[in-house]
């Protein structure tokens, strides 16, 4: 998924933080701003983050809110014309005014009918236009902002109208507010976990841009896992005392770096399977062989257990089908919001509360 950055003030975003949005969203670059009345549009796919800096060097001095776009594309080409924003409404249509959208999230709910189109052009295209050409005040209305958040999920929507020369957040809730820079639409893509497919990170402490090593660190900073450093023709593995190590690598993963992980009583729990950076393979994940059988049947047994605050997703009771349909981004997105409830669903439906 992309990032959607809303500053208020943008002398203050370094470049470093720019440069790192960019190293982990590539796909394309987007700002839009009023100034002086008039509203201003730009929209490129950059080759290299010079691009990006030379666009910004026009806009960064200027005392106005804008809102930049970094997409990471999952659907649609790469091209200039799938980049953000999207015109909504067009003065030179015969609309009262222009308006134009950024969206950050795993997939607007919308029917994909145009060939190498993205879901956000489909959107704009087959719901968000025909509406708001008809009652561009629909924008503002309460009731159609509710009623778009419950259709769009965690999905998030930065309008800009310029008729109002105001921005509207939808899910403004779902992005995350940041002291001295504006509000951030997601931070997993400029700060990755350990377990994501984002490969650079920014400190706001001091400002500075760091590949993502693979190291693996739980929340009170305790040390949970094996680090290995690879190299183009070979492994060079960090081993800790107490801590169990993958021996072998199989000739399947010499691209990748595995790290084995144990539970507190140090059984192994499973595998990470990460691509090196100039690996062109996904991350995935190996479990020890499970016993079928027995997950099978915790699985029948809890199909249909009320739902409480450990299982819970959006309100709804998790689910097989809830998980096994998710692509990399919206796993991530679930297990930030509901960790408690996908720690359960993995013990209890994937590991057959083995590790219970």
């Amino acid at each position: 998924m992309c990032l959607i950055i809303k500053t208020n003030t943008p002398k203050q975003l370094s470049l470093q933080l720019l440069e790192t949005a960019y190293n982990n969203n590539s796909d394309g670059f987007g700002v839009m701003f009023c100034n002086q009345g008039k509203l201003h549009i730009q929209k490129i796919v950059p080759k290299t983050f010079k691009d990006i800096e030379k666009l910004w060097s026009k806009y960064n001095n200027l005392d106005t809110s804008m809102g930049l776009h970094f997409r990471f594309n999952t659907n649609g080409d790469t091209a200039r014309s799938m980049s953000h924003p999207f015109q909504i409404l067009s003065k030179a249509k015969g609309d009262d005014r222009d308006m134009w959208v950024m969206h950050n999230g795993p997939q607007l709910p919308t029917p994909m009918i145009d060939n190498n189109k993205s879901d956000t052009h489909q959107f704009v295209k087959w719901v968000l236009r025909p509406q708001l050409s008809a009652n561009p005040q629909l924008l503002y209305n309460a009731e159609w902002q509710e009623m778009i958040e419950d259709i769009i999920g965690t999905d998030k929507l930065l309008f800009l109208d310029s008729k109002t020369k105001e921005f509207v957040i939808y899910n403004e809730d779902e992005g995350k507010e940041i002291d001295n820079i504006g509000w951030l639409s997601n931070t997993y893509s400029i700060q990755p976990t350990g377990y994501g497919s984002r490969e650079y990170s920014y400190d706001f402490d001091t400002n500075k841009m760091n590949w993502k090593s693979n190291q693996w660190w739980d929340n009170d900073s305790h040390y949970s896992g094996v680090t290995t450093y690879p190299y183009r023709n070979g492994w060079n593995t960090s081993k800790s005392s107490d801590i169990k190590v993958q021996d072998s690598i199989t000739t399947d993963l010499n691209n990748y770096t595995s790290t084995v992980h144990y539970d507190n009583t140090g059984k192994e729990t499973h595998t990470t399977h990460t691509p090196n950076h100039y690996s062109s393979g996904v991350e995935f994940t190996s479990y020890p062989e499970a016993n079928q059988e027995q997950i099978l049947d915790t699985m029948e047994k809890n199909k249909n257990l009320p739902a409480t605050s450990d299982n819970m997703y959006n309100g709804k009771k998790l689910n097989w089908e809830d998980i096994c349909y998710l692509d990399h981004e919206e796993l991530e997105d679930l297990c930030e919001e509901n960790p408690r409830g996908i720690a359960k669903y993995i013990q209890e439906m994937i590991l057959g509360g083995r590790y219970a």
